[in-house]
């Protein structure tokens, strides 16, 4: 089947019709200079994809597509979804700037769930200064690496909270971990012992530039979520140490998996 350029809308649905939203109609129209009747592949927030073809594209607004099933267009069938290994989901200290960016693409490509970012108290980057176009710019950017690495899904990114609010969300997590250098345990140790499956879900804390607080540390510890240490000799930047986490879960599953 010919490669089809890739769009997301959450709603699709097999036979509806739908309008993307002007940046992604700005791609489509400008850049990738598609026509009426181009067909294109439309992924949802539900894991699902369609073929579609380009059924109007206005002047001004955005370009609607018509969904349409694989045999109704010629095309046999999609691609088979990436589907995530398990469910994880990260809460990270917010990095400044770009950093921050970096880390939403990069996590999002390779299969993070849901990202949570919190405001600790060493936290730089404060919450008057977390405006809703930079939420937005980070859903955007998600949005475009599930386009790019073939997801069928989005990851998830929260509001912005304050360290003390996971307190409620810890229950809900089958494992929850926290990243502390001095930690006496070394994460693979952990991973091994916890007898994680696929059906896990798993909860990890990465702290700001100087760490968690102490006082935030044994907080933590209370919610019962578990003190790990990283197998690095150096002191990572917030987004280097969250990617290596993630990357690290993902290699235990696969290795679960594979058994």
């Amino acid at each position: 089947m010919p490669h089809l350029k890739r769009f997301y809308c959450a709603n699709a649905v097999m036979g509806g019709k739908i309008i993307l939203d002007q940046p992604q109609s700005n791609h489509l129209k400008n850049v990738l200079r598609l026509k009426v009747h181009s067909m294109v592949e439309v992924f949802n927030s539900r894991n699902e994809s369609f073929v579609a073809e380009v059924s109007a594209i206005p002047p001004k607004g955005g370009v609607e597509l018509q969904i349409s099933s694989p045999e109704n267009t010629g095309y046999s069938a999609l691609r088979t979804p990436h589907s995530k290994l398990t469910d994880i989901s990260l809460a990270c200290a917010i990095a400044k700037g770009s950093r921050m960016d970096w880390l939403v693409e990069k996590a999002a490509e390779i299969g993070l769930t849901r990202l949570i970012p919190i405001i600790t108290s060493r936290t730089v980057v404060k919450p008057d200064a977390l405006s809703k176009n930079k939420i937005a710019r980070w859903h955007k950017l998600a949005v475009a690496a599930a386009k790019q690495t073939g997801q069928n899904s989005v990851m998830a990114i929260d509001n912005p909270i304050h360290f003390r609010q996971l307190e409620t969300m810890v229950s809900n997590f089958s494992t929850s971990l926290i990243a502390v250098p001095n930690a006496d345990k070394y994460l693979p140790e952990v991973l091994e012992k916890d007898n994680l499956t696929k059906n896990s879900n798993i909860l990890y804390l990465i702290g700001p530039e100087g760490d968690f607080t102490k006082e935030e540390v044994a907080t933590a510890i209370k919610w019962d979520i578990q003190p790990v240490r990283l197998p690095v000799n150096s002191i990572l930047r917030v987004e280097t140490a969250a990617i290596t986490m993630l990357a690290m879960i993902l290699y235990h599953f696969t290795k679960e998996i594979s058994k």
